[in-house]
């Protein structure tokens, strides 16, 4: 009879918190998760400048190899970005390193990475877009996409990897 009990219990104990882990596994909030990193100025997803040993304006000079590889390691910890992702970002350093080899310099990004934008919204703005954003999700593949007034237009590509939506892609289009 304990044992019947327990068991009830536990099943009506899961099917009541299905929706909510449900919702915390949408493509949303996985989107929403980085923002709530991005606005801790301790958060290691911040920390990309430390990649740059010796810069001049926007142009890298030298990259401090060792911490790239923390970096990297930190983004993947977060558990919100996909092999495809992580694997784009370890290029774009071999590139910054080919780059200064070669001119003696590497470009440096002139617009903040997450939102593309040189002025991004703030944080507030951006949860905001998240409540009015409606995820397009097609199998394994989703988008969100977050529009700020008269400005512009973000959209985060997702896949799911192991049931979690990770960031794939992060594009943005402008207006005209």
């Amino acid at each position: 009879m304990k044992i019947a009990v327990f068991s009830a219990t536990l099943f009506l104990m899961l099917f009541a918190f299905h929706p909510l882990s449900a919702q915390q596994n949408d493509p949303a909030s996985t989107v929403k998760k980085l923002f709530t990193l991005l606005d801790n100025p301790k958060s290691p997803v911040n920390k990309e400048n430390q990649c740059f040993k010796e810069v001049d304006g926007l142009d890298i000079l030298k990259l401090n190899k060792p911490y790239i590889k923390e970096y990297l390691n930190n983004l993947k910890n977060t558990g919100l970005f996909s092999p495809a992702y992580l694997a784009e970002k370890e290029k774009y350093y071999q590139q910054m390193e080919k780059d200064i080899k070669k001119e003696g310099y590497a470009s440096g990004r002139d617009a903040d990475e997450y939102t593309l934008s040189q002025d991004p919204p703030e944080t507030k703005e951006i949860m905001e877009a998240l409540q009015k954003s409606k995820p397009v999700i097609s199998g394994n593949t989703a988008t969100v996409p977050l529009s700020f007034k008269n400005r512009y237009k973000l959209i985060y590509k997702l896949v799911k990897v192991n049931n979690n939506w990770l960031i794939n892609d992060i594009d943005a289009s402008y207006p005209k």
